[in-house]
């Protein structure tokens, strides 16, 4: 793969500003890290103790780990650091993957703690649960691997009737985890600060971690290859457009400091 140095001064910024946005994702970890474990009394210990072997505090706090770990990983991949100065070296692929992974896991846990009501946070907590039952299960079977799919489904009928759910019942087909497109949109009225959609965000990123296109073309740069130009076309080096990954990443981490917020006044002693 050929390196070739920025000269772009915007570029240079903006590859400053991906330095600023890994410092703040750090910063929203070492601020959750404190409440992994909630409050006596706050709204998620008192989840947590209607529903204790289906926590919504530890499934929260877990999704909103794996989205500060990708955006840590994506750090890795592109900063090399020395004694006396920072390079930044980033593929035109392969950035976009980690934070398409981290939106999935940032608007899960938001999307489980943004309701006002225990009893809804639970449901939702369940329901993932019982999605999470199903993709085990199709893993398991795609390897040949017994399956303990229907025990499993039961027991969770069993824990919605332990947390006080007895006529709601998490099986039902209309109870279907929505899916990633419909999640976004319902949380879009919490974004602030928007640069672009946490939705359209998504997609662009999701096409990159699918290989698409049209995904590249949109958010990288083109650049003919010198000598290669003829009458019906080119040849050209694709190269990755720091503003762009900028600004996907910082919605990114908008969305997971939107989340980590909403985690901190619901652990934190706050009674609703």
């Amino acid at each position: 793969m050929i390196k070739l140095p920025v000269e772009d001064e915007d570029e240079v910024q903006y590859s400053q500003w991906i330095m600023k946005l890994f410092d703040r994702t750090e910063q929203i970890d070492s601020a959750l890290e404190p409440l992994t474990n909630p409050l006596e009394g706050s709204p998620l210990f008192l989840d947590d103790a209607r529903c204790p072997h289906y926590a919504v505090s530890g499934y929260a706090a877990g999704q909103l780990s794996v989205a500060m770990g990708c955006v840590a990983s994506l750090k890795q991949m592109l900063v090399q650091e020395s004694e006396d100065r920072i390079h930044m070296v980033a593929s035109p692929f392969g950035a976009y993957a980690l934070v398409r992974n981290a939106l999935d896991s940032a608007a899960v846990a938001l999307w489980l703690l943004e309701p006002g009501s225990g009893t809804l946070r639970i449901k939702r907590r369940i329901m993932l649960a019982v999605d999470e039952v199903s993709k085990g299960a199709a893993l398991r079977q795609t390897m040949d691997q017994p399956s303990t799919k229907a025990e499993r489904r039961i027991r969770l009928k069993q824990v919605a009737e332990l947390a006080g759910l007895q006529e709601w019942n998490p099986l039902s087909k209309d109870k279907a985890l929505p899916t990633m497109t419909q999640i976004l949109k319902d949380l879009e009225r919490l974004h602030a600060n928007q640069v672009l959609p946490w939705l359209a965000v998504w997609q662009l990123a999701s096409g990159h971690a699918h290989g698409k296109q049209w995904a590249q073309l949109a958010s990288n740069d083109l650049d003919v290859i010198e000598g290669t130009r003829t009458a019906t076309g080119a040849q050209f080096q694709m190269t990755i457009r720091y503003g762009m990954l900028a600004a996907v990443l910082f919605e990114a981490v908008q969305l997971v400091e939107t989340a980590g917020t909403r985690y901190v006044e619901l652990s934190g002693g706050h009674r609703e």
